[in-house]
């Protein structure tokens, strides 16, 4: 016998108000992988059966992580998925980042003037990156943020590096310093020998025009490092 579509309504929103129930009671993250996923939706799929699309996306891309961190158009070829999720899925890691800088700013940290600041405000720029970026943040006298840029993005494990672009961009910005950042997708934290050589090239460049070369900072699993030599 088969099911009408208003009793399927109404199962969906029944089980929606257990997720919500459930999540309310034990908190968002004693829930299982499959069901915060489905939480997730239920803020841009207001009605259907979120828990088979949530359980198609873990298949499909391995974990909540894998979900958020793929590419919108992936996220599309997943049944269930229109382009407005996929662009809301794809969107959650860079908020995170931005949340994390915020909350960095409201506990005071305004200036970036160790390496641990320097090294936890830039992870937050990579949480959504599974191909190498490099990222450029230029300071005032104060060390505070003035802006920061994406001076280029690879292919899996390289990018090229424009020393000549990171020089007009800090003289856009008028800046005092300059952090450089780049996340290394394979997960070491260690820097190449081409790493090393170009950070070498980009503060000499740098001091040309006046602007100190802070720090070089490589981003990978969570964790980073400072190259060293500066």
């Amino acid at each position: 016998m088969s099911i009408s579509s208003d009793n399927k309504s109404q199962m969906h929103n029944g089980h929606r108000r257990r997720i919500s129930k459930k999540c309310k009671h034990m908190g968002f993250e004693f829930l299982e992988e499959h069901e915060q996923l489905e939480k997730i939706l239920f803020a841009v799929i207001p009605r259907g059966n979120t828990n088979e699309i949530a359980h198609r996306l873990i298949d499909r891309f391995g974990s909540i992580y894998g979900v958020l961190s793929a590419e919108a158009d992936n996220l599309e070829e997943v049944g269930g998925v229109g382009k407005r999720t996929a662009e809301f899925l794809s969107d959650l890691l860079p908020l995170f980042g931005v949340v994390e800088r915020l909350v960095m700013k409201e506990k005071g940290i305004v200036a970036l003037d160790t390496e641990d600041k320097i090294g936890e405000y830039v992870k937050t720029l990579f949480y959504d990156k599974s191909v190498e970026n490099l990222y450029m943040v230029c300071l005032n006298s104060g060390n505070q943020v003035i802006r920061f840029d994406k001076i280029s993005e690879g292919i899996h494990t390289s990018t090229d590096i424009s020393v000549h672009k990171i020089v007009r961009t800090a003289v856009s910005a008028e800046a005092s310093g300059v952090i450089l950042a780049h996340n290394h997708p394979g997960g070491t934290l260690e820097p190449s020998f081409q790493d090393c050589v170009l950070t070498r090239e980009i503060d000499a460049a740098l001091n040309v025009i006046g602007v100190k070369l802070k720090a070089h900072i490589i981003v990978a699993g969570g964790r980073w490092n400072a190259i060293s030599g500066i």
